[in-house]
């Protein structure tokens, strides 16, 4: 592949994981602004943010079908009709009902939107490469998030939350074109390298997906890693610093936005690590201890910092959380070709039920501590971070005894 085409590629399919991330953390900025429009309590919001992940999370399996059965390419078409749908019923909700509607159509169509390109990667380029390539993607598609920080707060303060909304759809749209463009071309379709797979042994590899050795070690830490950084940027962040620390609109987005790019710096930097230290779970169990650490500092004496005080130990926490890149090459390395789309796709299901349910489960914890109060006090917040670095701990200490094929352990 020539190398302006490769960049397009690689470009274009960053660009359609970045407009999940901003979709998927878009309501913590904005949290604050919809509960007092609409009159939305605690555990609502947590329902409206959690929506997102359920769907996404339900769609897993069958993406990964689609994706083995069909190619990378047909996957992410067809679900981008879903992203336009979903952008516009959000933007014209009126309720909270219609705000969740939105959020569901949304999760159902950025399902493929990382599994796909991440199967294109690893038809593409070379195996050794792959984890590297998935830091890039990630970090790249990071740009959403940021997108979802200060900028939509710059935008919802001048001209509204539903006029960002509106604008995001119409780039769905140029988006979806893009797509269509760069992937024509065998490695974006069917699998060539045999004839085309029953429905009986599509779902036999469903059953071959979930045996693997070690996958259900994965899928846990999966579970618990993501969530601990989307339950911060994308819900309870701008409430936690509004309430606590006072700060407004603006403060919020430019907090939220540092740790985002913290978030980008480390997925490129576990990256790395990852291909310099030739092993996979040294480098998530370090990672992932330093999150502890970072939710404990947080828990424990955050509201005792000022706003430079508090911005540090959100940037920390971005960085120490972004090590998913390790974790999905990883899992990778633990499936056959044959059924690597359905593999990851397992895996990809654990990061966004996680998020499902540790956002709905603290938007009750939220909800029991503070009422239908629209200032929750510090022992909700405090509460929710306890719970989701309970998890964390927990997913960790399942993780260290997971197969590790870069060092022979664990077989």
């Amino acid at each position: 592949m020539k190398p302006a085409a490769m960049a397009a590629l690689v470009g274009v399919l960053a660009a359609a994981t970045a407009i999940s991330q901003f979709f998927r953390n878009s309501v913590g900025v904005i949290a604050t602004t919809l509960a007092a429009e609409l009159h939305l309590t605690a555990d609502q919001l947590g329902t409206l943010t959690s929506s997102f992940f359920l769907v996404f999370a339900i769609c897993q399996i069958p993406v990964g079908i689609v994706i083995d059965r069909y190619g990378p390419r047909a996957a992410m078409l067809g679900s981008a009709l879903f992203v336009v749908a979903g952008s516009a019923t959000f933007a014209m909700a009126s309720s909270n009902g219609g705000l969740i509607l939105g959020r569901l159509l949304l999760g159902i169509g950025c399902s493929t939107l990382l599994m796909a390109p991440l199967v294109i990667y690893s038809r593409v380029f070379p195996p050794q490469t792959f984890a590297t390539l998935a830091g890039i993607q990630i970090s790249l598609s990071s740009i959403g998030t940021l997108v979802a920080t200060a900028p939509l707060a710059i935008v919802t303060a001048q001209f509204g939350w539903r006029s960002a909304f509106l604008a995001t759809t119409g780039l769905a749209i140029i988006l979806t074109i893009a797509v269509a463009v760069v992937t024509r071309g065998p490695s974006a379709g069917p699998r060539s390298d045999g004839p085309r797979e029953t429905l009986r042994a599509t779902l036999d590899g469903v059953r071959r997906a979930i045996r693997v050795k070690g996958v259900w070690q994965l899928f846990l830490i999966q579970f618990a890693t993501y969530s601990t950084f989307g339950l911060f940027i994308g819900l309870w962040g701008g409430p936690y610093l509004a309430h606590i620390h006072g700060a407004d609109l603006t403060m919020q987005g430019n907090l939220l936005f540092v740790m985002a790019v913290c978030q980008i710096i480390g997925t490129l930097f576990w990256g790395l690590a990852d291909r310099l230290v030739a092993a996979y779970r040294p480098v998530t169990l370090t990672a992932g201890f330093l999150s502890v650490a970072a939710m404990g500092v947080l828990i424990l004496a955050g509201h005792r910092l000022d706003l430079f005080g508090i911005g540090l130990v959100v940037a920390v926490l971005g960085f120490v959380c972004a090590f998913t890149p390790v974790i999905l090459a990883h899992g990778k390395s633990l499936f056959p070709p044959d059924i690597t789309g359905r593999g990851m796709a397992l895996l990809n299901m654990g990061t966004m039920s996680g998020s499902f349910i540790t956002q709905w489960v603290t938007g009750l914890a939220v909800k029991a501590v503070a009422g239908d109060a629209l200032v929750y006090p510090l022992q909700a917040f405090q509460l929710a971070f306890t719970l989701q670095t309970m998890l964390l701990i927990a997913a960790l200490c399942a993780y260290a005894s997971a197969p590790d094929p870069r060092r022979g352990l664990g077989s």
